[in-house]
This record gives C-alpha cells, sequence and structure tokens, in this order.
C-alpha cells in the first residue's frame, strides 16, 4: 500500500512538474516578445549610428519602448502582443514609419535593413506630404514644431523665429509675438544667459530645437514676493531635442571693411543632459552693439537663412563702439536635487552722436519753433554676476537662494546750441548749454525661497524673503548762457550758469511675505498670503556755484535737495483658482497700506504720508475646440507719484526745460483690459489670431507745463474729472497658399488714445488713432530663402489747443532674398523702403532706400563662409524720426553708419553625440 500511494504520488509530481514547466515556456515566450533590425543611409549605404527607435501603440500613440541604434543595428525586447508603429528619427532624414504586430504565431520580428533617405535628396512633393504639422494650441500655450520650418544650415534660433506665425524679430533684436514683446527666453524650461531673449536668440542654433513654445509667465516681481501682481511675460521656451542636448557647438567671425569698419565674434557652448556651459565674445564698430537685449542699441539678423547675420537699419544713433563678453554654467547633481545657474556678462559701449531736432510747441493761440543742434559722447561700462541655487530637501520640499547684481560706470558730455523762435520767425531765446558728468551705480539683491507641500495634495505653503542695497554717485559740470529777446529781435537779458554737481542716492529694502493655499475641491483652490516691506533711501541732489577763489563751494539752495525717506508697507494677498475641463479661472486682490515718511535734511523739514494700495486680477481660459481658445485678463493697481515728481526740487541741467516737484501729488488707479481668441486649423496649416485691449487712468498724474519767454516749466498734478484711455485691435491671418506652400500673413491694426495736459493753465486734449494694414509672403526651401512684405500707416492726430493737427502717413516695405547657387556659392539681398509724408508741421516728405547685397562661398559642408557685403549702397542711411506727444511734434536727425563693404569669414562648428543614454 505504501509502495502504491508513493508510485501514485511520483506520478503526480512528474505531471505537476511537466505542466509547470509548459506554463513557464509559456509564460516565457509571451514575455519575449521582440523587434529587431538596422537603419542605413539609402544613398552611402552607410549604418546610423544614433538614430532613435520607437515603439508605440498603435491605437493610442503611447509610447512603449525606444532605443538607439548602435552601429546602425537595433533591438528592443520584452514587448506584449499587440498592434504597434515603429518609428525611426535621425537628424537631416525624412522619418521612417512603419505598422507591425506581435502575437503568439509571431512573437518576434525582423525589419532587415531599414533605409533612411537624406532630406536633401527626397522629391519635393514627397516633402510636401509628409510635412508635420506646424501648430498647436494648448490654453493659453502655443506650440509650434521646429521641424514644420525651414532654416539653412548652421541658422541661429532668431532665423527660426522670424518663420514663426505671429513671430516678429525686429532689427534691433527684440521679439514681438502677436503685438506683445517677448520678455524672457528660456532653454529647456531653464534661464540661459539670464534669459536674455536677443542673447539666446543668437546663441542657440535652430537645428537643435524640437519645439517653441510660447505663453504668459509670471512677472519678475511676482515670483520674487510670491504674489500674482496680474502682470503676465510673454515668454519662449525651446525644446530642445534629444540628439541635440549632448555635444559642442559655436561660432567665430570676424570681417573687416571700408571706412576702417570691423567685427569680431566667438561663441562657444558645450551641453549635456545635466550641464551646460557657453561663453561669448564680440566687439564691432558697424552697427553691431552687443549681444545683451540691456544694450541701448542691438543689431538684429538679416535675411538669407542665418548666412549673414547682422542687418542694417537707420535708426542707430551715432557710430557705436561695442565691446561685450560673457559665461554661462548651469549644472544638475544627485539626481536632480540640486542645481545651479550663473551667469556673468562684460560690456562696454562707446558712442558719439550728432544731431539736429526740430519741434514745434503748441500753445493756447499760438505756438513757438525750437531749433537744437547736439553734439555728445557717452561711454558705459556695465558688469551683470548672477546665480540661482535651487535644492530640492526632500519629496515635499525646496529651497531656492537667488543672488543678482549689477555694476555700472557712465561718462558723458554734451554741447547743445538751441534757438527758440516765435510763430512769426522772430527769435524769442537762445541757449548754449555744455554738460558732463561721471558717475558709478551698484545694485545687489538677495532672494531667498521655501515651498513645501503639505499632506493633502493641492496643500501648499512657501515663505520669500527678499533684501536688495542699491548706490549711485555722480558729478558733473553745467555751463551755460541763456539769452532773451524781445518781440523785434533784440537782447533783453542773459543768464549765464556755471555750476557743480554732486548727485548721490542709495537704497536698501528687506521683505518678508508667506502663501498658504488650500484646496476647497477637485476643482477649487484658495491662497492667502500676508507680507510685509520697508525701504530706506538718502537722495541728494547738491549744486555749487563758484566763489570768489574760483572754487566750486557755494551751495545753490535753488537747484539743491537732500531728503530722507522711510516707508512700510503691509500686503494682504487673496487669491481663488477654479479649473475644470476646458475652463479655468482665477481672481486675485492685492490690499497695502503703506506709510511713507520723507525728511528734508537741508530745511529740517518732514513730510508723512499714508497710502491703501490695491492691485485686482482677473484671468480666465476657455479652450474652445483642440484648435481655438479664448483669454481675457484683467489688471488693476494703484500708482504712487515717484519720488522725483515729488520732490520739491528745481532741475536746470535743461535751462530751457525746468521741472519742479509737486508734494501734493496724490497716487493715480490704472485699469487694463485684454482679450485673446486664436484659432489654427493643423491640417491646413491656417490660422488667425485677434486681440483687443482696452487701458485707463483714474484720477491721472499728468504735467502741466508753463510757458513763458519760450522756457517751458514743467510740474506734476492730478487730472480730476477726465480718464486718459487708450485702445487697440489687431487681427493676423497666416497660412499656406494650397499645394505652393507659400506663407501668407495678412493682418490689420488699429489703435487709439487720448491723453491730456495742462499748458499755461487751459487743459489741452490730444487724441490719436492709427491705422497699420500690412501684409508678408514668404517661401523657404533648403536652397532658397525669400520674403517680402508692406505695411501702410495712417495716423490721425489732433489737440484742442491749436486747431494744426500732425496727421501722418507712411509706408514701410521689405524685400529679403536667398539663394544657393552651384558650387557652394550663394547671394542674397535685403532691401528696405520707408516713406513718410509731409503735413502741416513739417513740410517734407521723407523717403529712404536701404539696400544691402551680399555673395559668398561655402566651404567644406557650408561649415566655412567667406562673404563679402555691401551695406547702404544707395547711401541713403540718414538717420531720421518724427514724432508728436501731448501737443508738440518732434522731427530728429542723427548720423549713423553709412555706406561700406566688408568682407567676412564666418566658421560654423558643432559635434553632437548620438547614442546618448536611452530612458526606460
Amino acid at each position: 500500500m505504501y509502495i502504491g500511494f508513493t508510485n501514485h504520488l511520483m506520478k503526480n509530481l512528474i505531471a505537476i512538474t511537466l505542466i509547470c514547466c509548459c506554463c513557464t515556456f509559456t509564460a516565457f515566450a509571451q514575455s519575449n516578445y521582440a523587434i529587431k533590425g538596422a537603419v542605413t543611409d539609402t544613398a552611402k549605404k552607410t549604418a546610423l549610428d544614433g538614430a532613435t527607435v520607437t515603439v508605440v501603440n498603435a491605437k493610442d500613440s503611447i509610447l512603449q519602448k525606444f532605443t538607439y541604434t548602435s552601429k546602425g543595428a537595433f533591438s528592443i525586447g520584452n514587448l506584449k502582443p499587440g498592434s504597434y508603429l515603429l518609428m525611426v528619427s535621425y537628424a537631416d532624414y525624412a522619418d521612417y514609419t512603419e505598422p507591425f504586430k506581435l502575437d503568439a504565431a509571431k512573437p518576434t520580428r525582423d525589419f532587415g535593413n531599414l533605409a533612411l533617405a537624406s532630406k536633401a535628396m527626397l522629391l519635393n512633393e514627397v516633402i510636401i506630404k509628409s510635412r508635420a504639422v506646424a501648430m498647436k494650441i494648448k490654453g493659453d500655450t502655443t506650440v509650434f514644431n521646429a521641424a514644420a520650418f525651414i532654416t539653412q544650415k548652421n541658422a541661429k534660433v532668431d532665423d527660426l523665429l522670424k518663420q514663426l506665425p505671429g513671430m516678429k524679430v525686429n532689427p534691433d533684436g527684440s521679439i514681438v509675438f502677436q503685438g506683445e514683446q517677448v520678455g524672457k527666453l528660456l532653454v529647456d524650461g531653464e534661464e540661459f544667459f539670464s534669459d536674455d531673449p536677443v542673447l539666446v536668440s543668437k546663441t542657440v542654433r535652430a537645428d537643435m530645437v524640437a519645439n517653441v513654445q510660447v505663453y504668459n509667465d509670471k512677472s519678475a516681481q511676482a515670483k520674487l514676493t510670491g504674489v500674482d501682481d496680474g502682470q503676465k511675460v510673454t515668454t519662449i521656451n525651446l525644446q530642445l531635442r534629444e540628439d541635440k542636448k549632448k555635444g559642442i557647438f559655436g561660432k567665430l567671425e570676424g570681417g573687416f571693411g571700408t571706412r576702417d569698419y570691423y567685427v569680431g565674434q566667438a561663441m562657444f557652448s558645450k551641453f549635456t543632459p545635466k550641464e551646460k556651459i557657453s561663453a561669448f565674445g564680440s566687439t564691432a564698430n558697424n552697427g553691431r552693439v552687443g549681444l545683451s537685449s540691456s544694450d541701448n542699441s542691438k543689431f538684429g539678423s538679416a535675411g538669407g537663412g542665418g548666412i549673414i547675420e547682422y542687418s542694417f537699419g537707420g535708426n542707430t544713433q551715432g557710430v557705436p563702439v561695442a565691446r561685450d563678453a560673457g559665461v554661462h554654467y548651469d549644472k544638475k547633481w544627485n539626481k536632480d536635487k540640486q542645481s545651479i545657474n550663473a551667469n556673468y556678462k562684460l560690456s562696454t559701449l562707446e558712442n558719439d552722436i550728432v544731431g539736429n531736432t526740430i519741434t514745434q510747441n503748441n500753445l493756447p493761440g499760438n505756438f513757438n519753433r525750437v531749433e537744437r543742434n547736439r553734439l555728445s559722447h557717452s561711454f558705459n561700462r556695465s558688469q551683470t554676476p548672477d546665480f540661482v541655487l535651487s535644492n530640492t530637501l526632500d519629496t515635499t520640499s525646496n529651497l531656492t537662494l537667488q543672488f543678482t547684481g549689477r555694476f555700472n560706470t557712465v561718462e558723458s558730455s554734451s554741447v547743445q546750441n538751441s534757438v527758440t523762435y516765435r510763430q512769426n520767425g522772430v527769435i524769442q531765446n537762445s541757449n548754449d548749454n555744455i554738460n558732463s558728468s561721471k558717475g558709478d551705480s551698484k545694485f545687489v539683491l538677495a532672494y531667498l525661497r521655501y515651498t513645501k507641500k503639505l499632506k493633502k495634495a493641492g496643500r501648499s505653503i512657501s515663505i520669500n524673503g527678499s533684501s536688495n542695497v542699491s548706490e549711485y554717485k555722480s558729478d558733473g559740470y553745467l555751463n551755460s548762457i541763456l539769452n532773451y529777446y524781445d518781440e523785434q529781435g533784440d537782447l533783453t537779458k542773459t543768464t549765464p550758469t556755471d555750476q557743480f554737481k554732486d548727485n548721490s542716492n542709495d537704497y536698501k529694502s528687506i521683505a518678508v511675505n508667506i502663501t498658504y493655499t488650500e484646496p476647497l475641491s477637485k476643482t477649487l483652490s484658495l491662497s492667502l498670503g500676508y507680507g510685509q516691506s520697508l525701504n530706506l533711501s538718502n537722495n541728494s541732489v547738491l549744486s555749487y556755484n563758484k566763489s570768489s577763489a574760483n572754487v566750486y563751494d557755494l551751495l545753490d539752495a535753488q537747484f539743491s535737495n537732500s531728503f530722507k525717506t522711510r516707508s512700510v508697507a503691509n500686503n494682504y494677498i487673496t487669491s481663488i483658482s477654479y479649473r475644470k475641463d476646458k475652463f479655468s479661472v482665477n481672481l486675485s486682490n492685492t490690499l497695502s497700506d503703506s506709510r511713507f515718511t520723507q525728511t528734508d535734511k537741508l530745511l529740517d523739514t518732514m513730510l508723512t504720508r499714508t497710502f491703501i494700495n490695491w492691485s485686482p486680477n482677473a484671468y480666465a481660459s476657455l479652450q474652445l475646440t483642440k484648435a481655438a481658445s479664448i483669454n481675457f485678463n484683467y489688471y488693476g493697481f494703484t500708482n504712487q507719484p515717484s519720488i522725483t515728481q515729488i520732490q520739491p526740487l528745481t532741475q536746470n541741467t535743461d535751462p530751457l526745460n525746468i521741472t519742479v516737484g509737486n508734494p501734493g501729488l496724490r497716487p493715480d488707479f490704472r485699469n487694463s483690459y485684454n482679450f485673446y481668441y486664436r484659432v489654427y486649423q493643423g491640417s491646413a496649416n491656417r490660422g488667425m489670431n485677434f486681440r483687443v485691449s482696452y487701458s485707463n487712468t483714474i484720477n491721472a498724474i499728468l504735467r502741466s507745463q508753463t510757458t513763458q519767454d519760450g522756457v517751458n516749466t514743467y510740474q506734476f498734478i492730478n487730472l480730476e474729472g477726465r480718464s486718459p484711455f487708450n485702445w487697440g485691435a489687431n487681427v493676423d491671418f497666416y497660412g499656406n497658399v494650397t499645394k505652393a506652400f507659400i506663407s501668407v500673413n495678412p493682418s490689420f491694426g488699429v489703435n487709439g488714445s487720448t491723453f491730456y495736459n495742462y499748458i499755461n493753465g487751459q487743459l489741452n486734449t490730444t487724441k490719436s488713432v492709427n491705422y497699420r494694414p500690412s501684409i508678408s509672403v514668404s517661401k523657404s526651401a533648403d536652397k532658397y530663402n525669400y520674403s517680402f512684405s508692406v505695411g501702410f500707416n495712417y495716423t490721425a492726430n489732433s489737440t484742442s489747443i491749436q486747431q494744426i493737427n500732425n496727421n501722418s502717413r507712411g509706408i514701410s516695405s521689405s524685400l529679403n532674398l536667398f539663394t544657393k547657387l552651384p558650387f557652394g556659392f550663394y547671394i542674397g539681398e535685403e532691401c528696405n523702403y520707408e516713406f513718410t509724408g509731409k503735413n502741416q508741421v513739417f513740410a517734407d516728405d521723407f523717403h529712404r532706400v536701404l539696400l544691402r547685397a551680399y555673395m559668398g562661398r561655402n566651404f567644406f559642408d557650408e561649415n566655412l563662409k567667406v562673404s563679402v557685403s555691401g551695406s547702404d549702397l544707395f547711401n541713403q542711411n540718414t538717420g531720421y524720426s518724427r514724432n508728436g506727444l501731448q501737443g508738440s511734434f518732434t522731427e530728429e536727425r542723427f548720423n549713423t553708419i553709412r555706406r561700406f563693404v566688408m568682407l567676412s569669414v564666418t566658421w560654423d562648428f558643432s559635434k553632437f553625440s548620438k547614442t546618448p543614454s536611452p530612458q526606460k
């Protein structure tokens, strides 16, 4: 019996073992679904190392696995049975896609050799059919697919931005999106050279970018205090391609031209997924004024697909000589828990300007006309170090430390001669004025932020502390002779001025606030905050006349002051947010009580004032469809008068225009409303942007002007019973002409304003309406870039104090052509035409044609370029501007850079790793 039981047990164990083995084998087989293959070039038949191979679900495109080819070969295992889509991509090659299925009958798939075709070799019809969707709209974020836009090899980001619908890159390098100035440009969500838009767009290569995201970010002040102040900063974020996140790239350039114009530039960057190092240096006297948007003037990128990277404009005053350099470093470590982002920039700018200005000042019943000639010299040197250190303490808390410094030295001198004529042409006064000054300024900001996520999802607390210190000191000399004439033009009086000016001010502040956020439901959250700030400052303007000993030691009390100010503010913040599906809304308000004390150290008097400020803000966004969205924003704030508007100091730096303070000035309140509608049809690559804005000011602070004997005295006062306002509307259409893929962008804008000011006790109302229709057409391909634009401008101006209008009309047009020729040659030109018509104030039309042409040859796969360019070939680059504001109309002419020819050599270099570690 025992033996029988044993035999029976052994049979069962054998059966169980066989079943387990079968199950194990089956399970192993089911989990071992896999694919393999190789990727090669169609023409050269060589293996493509580092190509990206991706497997996604055929049904929902969810990523399953990806890897990179090693010597052309790839394999991916541990897949599950199902239907998939294989995607293979490689830089400068057309993407390859193929559907496939894995099941028990066919658990593995060998794709063999997958041959990728170079984009340059594809037929145009194929390129058209495979064009990617250019743009997506996600709430208030617009995402551009960089692959849908063609840029030339070695082009920089600003060449890419010029092609994006709604984006404009001005000649000075500044960037505008849908009418809003771009304030920040990030790289993979992080600051690069302190998020300077101009510097980043000139440094990062266009072929490194996968997507361009545009959205509204909080202002620097809101991030600093943790309080949403309603101010939004238009921000661009460049998402880099995975295969461009590790490598080196840069550029060297040198050029020399006629009339001793020159340019030199060097850039170098080394990127890894965890670390970025970059440096640049630049020197030029041909119109390039630094790489930083903090410069007074900057250079822009010309047409021609980035082949020539400077433009020639007519509104840069003088002939500036610029030198600047900078370094950037950022790094993440300890599993990204710690990071540092540091920058240092040094720049110098020296300039000489010769100019002439004609101004008509409207007065009750008459006007006068001022003609002024000036010669000025300036030198500026600035250093700007900054860094941000971030530390993730644990999974729920973070600590951030920020430091920013600015150290400037400014030297300036000017010689001016002005003559004022009465309406009948008889001289009223004349002034010879010599000014010189030298000053140094320092600014240091330290900022600490601690955030903590609490146990309940969405519940958090943040504590912010900041402190800044600034100092400014300058001294200089004022020499002036002011002559007065009677109605017959005979000299009646002469007023000389010979003074030494000693100016200084220092400012210290410290602020602390705490913000608490509580989720009220899945769709609703509430934030409450409290903050306190203390500000201390000393301001001194001392003017000294000469004594009998020929020494500047006699204090002129009329043109001197010395103030000490102290202000304490308590801030109370409330914010409520609602978000559900495609709709979101935020309502917030900041209430502040501020106590301001000012002590006049010369007169030993004290002024104490108490203010109540409030800043309501409302924001709403609705995603109508995947392609359309609307946004609304309201922002209001109390605007306090500035120290210079309050202080009762008479300034005589310009004896013909004197400003006095008003201690009784009250704050005003400003409202701003903005509405946006955006729609994009991805299948046809067409869209529209529509924006309406309106703003007004209650109890507005405005300028009161008193003119006597041709001398203007200004004081700021509050306007009662009326509200200055601005309004505007703009619509942009963009898209490709069917089949031709020519990009067409018609637009129309109109804006108006009504301002007020007092002239000799009489209220003057200035109204202005400006109409701006325009259209641009462009077409890009691998071997050419062509673009044309024309815009018309008509402005209707009127003032109540004079029945003379300053209506103006104008035309601006540009034509940019770039073509690659056989044997590596290329040619191009950029032509800009500007017309400003005469009016009742200025009797002459203004025309200007600026033509710049260039030709060159590429070497070493277009990495080395030798070119010859001619700027302002018609020699018409006359510095000119015309404007009208608050009852005065001004026309200005000045020296600028004229015709020259330059020979330049440019070497672009790059080397990127094709095999970054795949992320499982």
